[in-house]
């Protein structure tokens, strides 16, 4: 789906682009029209200067040219004139050898139009009728005028306007983007604060760094966080309760079924089974309501920084053995999908052990996937025999350390693994020992 802001660039781009070729079209109009106008004035001038120069006499109309324009002297000035009378015409210096194809006209009568003249150039042409009383003589006088250089001058006044318009266009489309792309600026950096609060950086969103259009969402969102964390608590703390409660019920009924092993040993080992499955069921509850704790993301594992500082830790812890932890870890993972606390006790205990069956050397690796990030971890112990490999694997297994030669007390391991849906693998490592793989599953 298109974005909010591409639709309003391109709305108002579209906007601003019809506006402007509006306007051009309007001033293109208006421009030819004012031409066109200056024209008619010019020559309606020209025409009365003319029409003065015009005398009668003896049956005759003749102009006196020193009553022109010396416009009218040069050939081809782009100034003319032209007086029809009869069969004959008197034309002006400046038509030199052509004539005008003028239309007779009756006394008062006027013409305009336009029409090729010297050199072939267009020409706006005036005319109007005259008569003299006595004698009775009739005239058409013609002025008219080159459009050519006054188009040349249009077209340099349009084209200077074009330009205009369109670097005028060029700057509103860009005022356009970067005014959008500031005032939606608070939007992507509320979406950046987001991934920020998803992967843990912050614990809630900033509401007073947030334009207020946007702080009421924020806020919203803040309390949503709020109140799904104490929901989350509150839900814990009830299991946890609920758990510690049937504590004391359950010790009963363990004594009852002590007494009841002298009466009826059968009956006893049966009830002393389903206890014991209570028992279980009751710790892994326990568990489960310890890890859920607080979810949210700002709690999440910082990678590689806790897992260097528990390193660091058991370095100090097992400093008497000298081991040597070699880190291989990709820079392109920051966070390990998991609440800080069960990661640090998950990592944690399976570190320890690493350290406590080292010989000498201990490689943790990550390898970040498209859907999972493997974390791998391994010593150059004495390792686990093949036999008991699968017996570490087997989900709901507690294996102590006088149990087992590696000495892993598994069963918070599981429980955290299990309720973060993590892969447990364990198998021989190249170097010798334990090789634990854990497999997250990325948000």
């Amino acid at each position: 789906m298109i974005s909010i802001r591409t639709k309003l660039n391109l709305w108002l781009t579209g906007l601003v682009i019809i506006t402007t070729v509006v306007a051009i079209v309007i001033f293109e109009s208006m421009l030819r029209q004012a031409f066109h106008d200056s024209i008619i004035d010019r020559l309606e001038e020209d025409l009365q200067q003319v029409m003065l120069a015009v005398t009668f006499g003896n049956g005759e109309i003749d102009i006196d040219s020193t009553q022109l324009s010396n416009f009218y002297k040069p050939v081809y000035s782009g100034r003319y004139y032209q007086l029809n009378v009869n069969d004959f015409e008197i034309r002006s210096r400046s038509l030199w050898d052509k004539k005008l194809n003028i239309k007779p006209l009756n006394k008062g009568q006027t013409r305009v139009w336009q029409a090729k003249g010297p050199q072939n150039h267009d020409i706006q042409l005036l005319s109007v009728g005259l008569s003299s009383e006595n004698p009775q003589v009739n005239a058409t006088l013609t002025v008219a005028q080159d459009l050519s250089i006054g188009r040349q001058v249009f077209t340099q006044v349009y084209g200077t306007k074009l330009g205009v318009n369109l670097a005028m266009l060029l700057a509103m489309v860009c005022g356009i983007y970067i005014v959008l792309r500031q005032s939606f600026k608070p939007i992507s950096d509320m979406q950046q604060a987001l991934v920020k609060l998803r992967e843990g950086e912050i614990t809630d969103l900033d509401v007073n760094r947030i334009p207020e259009e946007l702080a009421p969402l924020a806020t919203t969102y803040n309390e949503l966080l709020q109140y799904a964390s104490k929901q989350m608590e509150r839900s814990r703390n009830n299991l946890g309760n609920l758990s510690h409660g049937l504590k004391t019920p359950l010790a009963v009924m363990q004594q009852q079924v002590e007494a009841l092993g002298l009466k009826d040993p059968d009956a006893a080992i049966a009830m002393q089974k389903q206890l014991d499955q209570v028992h279980k069921m009751i710790e892994r509850k326990l568990a489960a309501a310890r890890i859920t704790g607080d979810m949210l993301p700002a709690a999440q594992m910082q990678f590689p920084k806790d897992l260097q500082d528990l390193t660091h830790t058991l370095e100090k812890v097992h400093g008497a053995k000298q081991i040597d932890c070699q880190f291989n870890l990709p820079e392109s993972i920051s966070r390990l999908p998991i609440h800080r606390e069960d990661g640090m006790e998950l990592i944690g205990n399976l570190l320890d052990n690493a350290f406590k069956w080292a010989s000498t050397r201990v490689l943790v690796s990550a390898v970040n996937h498209d859907k999972q990030i493997h974390l791998i971890i391994e010593d150059d112990g004495p390792g686990v025999a093949s036999e008991e490999l699968s017996q570490l694997t087997n989900r709901g297994k507690r294996l102590d350390e006088d149990t087992m030669g590696h000495g892993l007390g598994l069963s918070i391991v599981k429980d955290i693994a299990e309720q973060y849906e993590i892969a447990l693998h364990f198998n021989h490592s190249e170097l010798g020992g334990l090789k634990v793989s854990l497999e997250f599953n990325k948000v």
